[in-house]
This record gives structure tokens, sequence and C-alpha cells, in this order.
């Protein structure tokens, strides 16, 4: 088990890969944060005072507040594993510890800590499947085809033999033919994307910013993943297993309006269950919502609770979101660490990457925000707000 079991990365970490409209970038960016870290580095020195870790490094080696790194190498070995980066400056980073007061020693490496509890136990020429190994979870397979330059192809399965080879598929071709769509970028060219990727051992969530590389003014980033959503059902619900995605390759689609979903009627993107709540059947296009606020609105431009901030307690609102059971509105799985925001105006106050603290059942987290659209946005005025818990857990 990791000791911090939710974990984010974006494209201006020092170190991390690169998305853009070429293929196989895709699976680069999705090896790094699942399975093998990145971005080492050489400690020149830690230094330990009252159960804060200094590391000094070579100036522009620094890693971002908030991310987890892997410490490894050191002396006392109270220092070695995962630490999150309290503060950072161009040349160290601080993290809370264990061991003793005084100067570490050995040859001490520092690099972004993987998610962990991920595999990846198929592969092919632009290909990858991954899964989790995390035994309490479904360990249901996400299906990668990154061989497209704007787009790459993902399906969710029960079950695969092979790199090509599945059961269970989610969608179906009925639904998707050849499975749903990642866009990566609206351009077929080298230039780097905006992307951020949180995950847990069961769950993926990313936010790609495919518009800015056509213009600067498309900031919205939608959300949205793969992976072992929280079952409501008391029994238990061993298919509330989700894959969000795009059901079109038309780049003036790319946005989504998503919070891993859509939380109004959009029909070329949505949520893929692996079956229904009772087990019987197929694959499922699932509809999403909120515990408030209205279900046809974007997040931070639904007025269900007034303006942000508050005209009475100055507050930001948010709830959590849930995907339905089909033919109703009934939650079925709520989605892990992912929040919705029932006021309006919210992207005049809270922007891209924006980190808040939060408040109530979310007090001691760390928030992160992303633009949300119902349309391709060419300001950030016309954008909503949706947040996603980068501290958790999540379970």
């Amino acid at each position: 088990m990791a000791t911090f079991p939710v974990k984010y990365i974006n494209n201006n970490m020092r170190g991390a890969p690169q998305l853009s409209g070429t293929a196989g970038t895709l699976i680069a960016v999705l090896d790094a944060f699942l399975i093998t870290g990145f971005g080492q580095v050489t400690a020149l020195s830690v230094t330990v005072a009252g159960g804060i870790a200094t590391a000094s490094l070579q100036s522009g080696q620094s890693f971002d507040p908030y991310c987890v790194v892997w410490v490894d190498g050191a002396t006392p070995a109270e220092l070695n594993g995962e630490a999150r980066v309290l503060t950072s400056s161009s040349s160290s980073i601080t993290f809370a510890t264990t061991a003793p007061d005084g100067v570490a020693t050995g040859a001490i490496t520092i690099k972004v800590a993987p998610v962990g509890q991920w595999e990846k136990p198929f592969t092919g020429t632009s290909k990858a499947v991954y899964r989790s190994t995390d035994v309490t979870g479904s360990r249901f397979c996400l299906w990668v085809d990154d061989s497209g330059t704007t787009t790459a192809r993902v399906r969710g399965f029960e079950s695969m033999t092979d790199v090509n080879t599945g059961t269970g598929p989610f969608p179906t071709d009925a639904q998707s033919n050849g499975g749903g769509y990642l866009f990566k970028s609206l351009v077929a060219n080298a230039n780097s994307v905006r992307y951020d990727l949180i995950a847990d051992s069961k769950i993926v969530l990313w936010a790609i910013g495919a518009g800015l590389a056509s213009n600067a003014n498309y900031m919205n980033s939608p959300v949205r993943g793969f992976g072992d959503l929280l079952p409501l059902r008391p029994s238990g619900d061993g298919y509330a297993v989700g894959l969000s995605c795009q059901f079109s390759a038309d780049t003036a689609n790319y946005y989504g309006s998503g919070s891993f979903g859509n939380m109004n009627s959009v029909s070329n993107a949505g949520t893929c269950m692996a079956r229904p709540i009772f087990g019987l059947g197929g694959a499922q296009i699932a509809e999403l919502s909120s515990y408030s606020g209205q279900f046809n609105a974007v997040s931070g431009r639904d007025g269900s609770l007034g303006p942000f901030p508050s005209s009475v307690d100055g507050e930001l609102k948010y709830s959590k979101c849930f995907v339905c059971d089909v033919g109703n509105n009934t939650p079925r799985a709520e989605v892990p660490g992912v929040l919705t925001i029932p006021q309006s105006g919210v992207s005049s106050f809270i922007g891209p990457r924006d980190v808040m603290d939060g408040t109530g059942a979310m007090s001691g987290r760390k928030l992160l925000a992303f633009l949300t659209a119902a349309s391709v946005a060419t300001t950030r005025s016309s954008c909503g707000v949706c947040l996603v818990d980068i501290t958790g857990p999540w379970r």
C-alpha cells in the first residue's frame, strides 16, 4: 500500500513526458505516471530538523509542491519511500519525515513517485493494456491504441488475454465502433499540450487541454478517466467500473463538457459502465449527476446555489458527483475525487490549476481546479470549473 494513495502529475513538472498530437505520447505519459515515475535526480544533501527534511538539489532540479516523490538510498532508512513535497524552490524541497534530526548519508536519489499498484500486462505497436494490481478492486483492463495523432482509442475490458483480445468490452462496437476516443491534441504535430493526471490504485483521471494546441483561448480540460467507482449498493456492485470518453473524433467535440461525464446532455461523450448494477447484460452508457445542482448544467456555471462567492457566507459550494442507474436518476456509484460546483460565475475567480484548501468534509485536502465547457470555449469566462481532490484518500 502506498503511503500517499492519491498522486498527480502535470506536463510542466520537470522531467515529465510530453503529450502531443503524435503517436505513442499518451502511452509514455501513462507509463511514467502509473508504473515507473520520472525525473530522478541525486540530492546534494538532505538534512532533517524537527520532523522536516530539506533536500538540496542542483538549481532547476526541484519538484512541484503537493506532488509525491520517491526517496531512495538514504541513511537513516526512515527517509526512504514516498514523501509529499511541502515547499519547493529552484534548488530544494522539504517534506515531512519520522527520521531523527541530522544530516543524512548515502547516494540519495529523488524522483516523482509512480502511482503504484498498476501494471502493463500486454503491449503492442503503439498499444498498451493497463490494469490495477489492487486485489480489493475489479482489476478490469484499460486498453489504449495510441497509434493515432490527435486522438487515441480507449476501451475497458473485463479481462484480456493479449493486447488485442478481451471479453466484456465497454463501450461495445454498437455504442462506439472501435472504442472511445481520448483527445490528445487538436493538431497533428509534436507541440506539447497541457495535461494533468490524478490517480489512486483503482482509478486514473486525466484532464487534457487538447484545444490549446490550436487556440490559446481554448482553456477547458474535461476531466475523464477509467477505473473503479465508489458503489452505493450496500451488498456491493462488482461492475461499477467506468470509462469516461468521447464517442467521436470530430475535433469540434473534444470539450465533452466533462466532470468525468456530462452534466448536460451531450451525445458525443459519456461514461461507459461495464454492466448494469445487477451484473446481467453488457456495457451501458450512464449519465452523470451531482447531489446538488441542475442535471443539465455545467459545473461552475450552475446557478442552483447562487453565484460564487456566496452572498451569505462567501463560500465555494461543491458536491460529489455520481453515475446514475441507467433508466432513472438514482445514484449508482460516486466518482472518486471529482467535485462539481453548483454555483455560477466561478471561472471569474478560479482559474485552471488553481489549488485551494478544502472545507467541511474536504477539510485538510487540496483541491485542483479545471475548466469545463458545454462548447468549444473561446474565453475563460465562458467556461465552468470543476475540482479534483489531489490529497485523498478517495476510498
